[in-house]
């Protein structure tokens, strides 16, 4: 009896070093390049996997009165920053201060599909055209905007007169012939824009916008990001749902996995090149920065701790949840929109708005300038 105790132990020390391992190198994922390493950003994907397995280590060491509880409970609190990004543990409500209020909103539409591909796009649109138009926003960052049908110069001057902000710049993700086709990543402002921009890697679609926007007698740069996406088709939905409702009919589990598989590693290269030539501009911007998107990445991500070296994340700053999504699509909950800004704002508010008109929820953040 008491050898099967111990080999018992053992094999639970065994797993529990693994794990603990595991979660060290899905904090190692935030800092290694998936350039250089790629196989570390699947670490980092599953991050919360590797928190809740060593939590439950703990819990049952400290119930066996046995010292490995040690192990699990150092290596999650040298995961503190991670810890954070999930629940932003606060003491007290945050302070903004004084000076210039700006709300800012982030949404990614979904090309108006709604949550699904099956419904009819004016509605979705008028929906969120409403939705918006409710928020007396100062400033909007959309990805996925999409419409078609009149001269776009028409279709973007409706829509900003709609949400009451009469300034705006957008990009299309890819250039096209026909000027009443928008498929963008659009950014509307209730101040001038003075400036704008947008970034592209060659032979890849435009994946970030930028505009300096005049603010009083300041000028403030916003980022409107919309990252590389894992670009997940009908058949890998339906391989997850064949995983998740076993009395479905399957695709064959290496066939399916290998796909998968495929597509996040060329996302999480990608995405990782996208991050460092923003990262380079933001280093060099001579204005106050806001940054705002959908990273398609979570807060263990190579992405967010490459955009957060100097930007400070308003959801840890002013927000409330414990592993709050953002995503509202069919794989598990993740946060991957963000509002991000530099030491010249302070967030004194932050929303996730649960409104079911994409697969993305929109978020808010109000900030104050203080240049």
């Amino acid at each position: 009896m008491n050898k099967g105790r111990s080999f018992l132990r053992k094999v639970f020390v065994f797993i529990n070093i693994f794990a603990a391992a595991g979660l060290l190198l899905s904090y190692a994922a935030a800092y290694i390049s998936p350039g250089r390493f790629w196989f570390l950003a699947f670490f980092g994907l599953s991050y919360p996997v590797w928190l809740l397995i060593n939590t439950v280590f703990v819990l049952l060491w400290l119930v066996l009165f046995h010292k490995m509880f040690f192990v699990s409970l150092v290596c999650i609190l040298l995961g503190w920053n991670n810890l954070l990004a999930i629940y932003p543990f606060r003491f007290s409500d945050p302070v903004a201060g004084t000076g210039a209020r700006i709300r800012i909103i982030s949404y990614n539409v979904h090309s108006l599909y709604g949550n699904q591909r099956d419904v009819i796009i004016p509605e979705t649109k008028s929906r969120v055209t409403e939705f918006l138009s409710r928020q007396d926003a100062d400033i909007v960052c959309i990805q996925e905007f999409f419409a078609i049908g009149e001269e776009y110069t028409r279709t973007l001057g409706k829509f900003s007169g709609s949400i009451k902000l009469d300034h705006y710049y957008f990009r299309n993700y890819q250039e096209f012939w026909n000027k009443t086709k928008i498929n963008a990543i659009a950014t509307f402002s209730r101040y001038p824009v003075v400036r704008e921009d947008h970034f592209k890697l060659p032979d890849h679609s435009v994946y970030a916008i930028y505009t300096d926007i005049l603010l009083n007698h300041d000028t403030i740069r916003v980022y409107n990001l919309h990252l590389e996406s894992i670009r997940f088709g009908d058949d890998d939905y339906s391989f997850y749902s064949h995983l998740t409702e076993p009395d479905k009919e399957k695709t064959p589990i290496s066939e399916g996995s290998r796909r998968m598989f495929g597509k996040l590693r060329k996302a999480f290269i990608l995405r990782a090149t996208e991050v460092d030539v923003l990262s380079r501009s933001i280093d060099e911007c001579p204005y106050p920065v806001i940054l705002a998107g959908d990273f398609n990445d979570t807060p263990s991500s190579y992405s967010y701790h490459q955009l957060t070296r100097k930007l400070t994340d308003s959801f840890r700053e002013a927000g409330n949840g414990f592993f709050e999504s953002t995503y509202a699509g069919k794989f598990p909950a993740f946060r991957i929109d963000y509002l991000l800004h530099s030491k010249h704002f302070t967030a004194g508010a932050y929303k996730k708005f649960n409104v079911d008109l994409s697969d993305h929820y929109p978020i808010s953040a109000t900030m104050v300038f203080h240049p």
